[in-house]
Formats: structure tokens, sequence, C-alpha cells
């Protein structure tokens, strides 16, 4: 992953998104395992998305999609928030409490609130969050 160009949050981000609940024995088996499968499938891909952004996953032939990327990267009233590490520290520390408050968050917009949270917290209030409205 570090000579793909990730850095730490990046590799991190990988590895939490494979969304795995049990802890595997031997970690780095696990790990070169799951990469050497992902280069085994992804050698018949197209390579152009990877030198415009290089995270970016294939190229997709959906007209619509296509339209629909061009209008959001155009519009001028697209920003993204900007939120600095000690934001999400912040949060990540002291949201633990605030359980029911993230998994709404969650439920209107999943890609900001995990941004914000993290993985793990989201993971925490959307389970808490489902498990109280089933005792309801």
């Amino acid at each position: 992953m570090i000579d793909q160009g990730l850095d730490a949050h990046d590799i991190a981000a990988e590895l939490t998104s494979r969304w795995i609940t049990w802890r595997p024995a031997r970690p780095a088996a696990y790990i070169t395992a799951q990469l050497r499968n992902r280069t085994a499938v992804a050698p018949h891909e197209d390579l152009s998305a990877e030198a415009a952004h290089p995270h970016a996953t294939g190229s997709t032939r959906n007209p619509a999609w296509q339209t629909w990327l061009r209008q959001r990267a155009t519009a001028p009233e697209f920003h993204e928030p900007q939120r600095t590490d000690a934001d999400r520290r912040h949060a990540r520390l002291y949201g633990w409490d605030r359980w029911a408050e993230i998994a709404d968050d969650y439920a209107t917009d999943p890609d900001d609130t995990l941004d914000l949270y993290g993985t793990r917290l989201c993971c925490y209030a959307v389970k808490r969050a489902s498990k109280d409205r089933k005792m309801r």
C-alpha cells in the first residue's frame, strides 16, 4: 500500500473498510493475502483513472453517472467542510456518549459522519441505536 502512494491514514481507512469482525491470528499474513487477491483481480482494469487520481477506481461507462459527477464537480454550492485532524480527534474522543445523535447524523449523511467520527464510532452508534429501537 505504501508503494501505491498511500499514507498512514489512507492505509488505516483501507484496512478498516474491510469490516472484518474477527481478529486474524497473523494480521500481516492476512493483509498480504488480501493484497495479493486484490492485485490478482485488478490487472484487467483500466488504468486511466489511476493517472487522474491516485486513489481513483476504474472508470464507469454509465453516462448518467458521468453527467452527475461533472455537475457535482462544477456546482458552485458544493463545498467540502474544512475539517482538521484536531476536529476529528476531538469528535472521536468525546462522541461516545452521543451515540444517538451520531446514528441520526449517519442516517442523513453517512460520508460526512464517517469522516468526522470514524468507522468504529459510527458502527457502535448505529448498532446501539438499532438495539434500542428493538427494545422499544
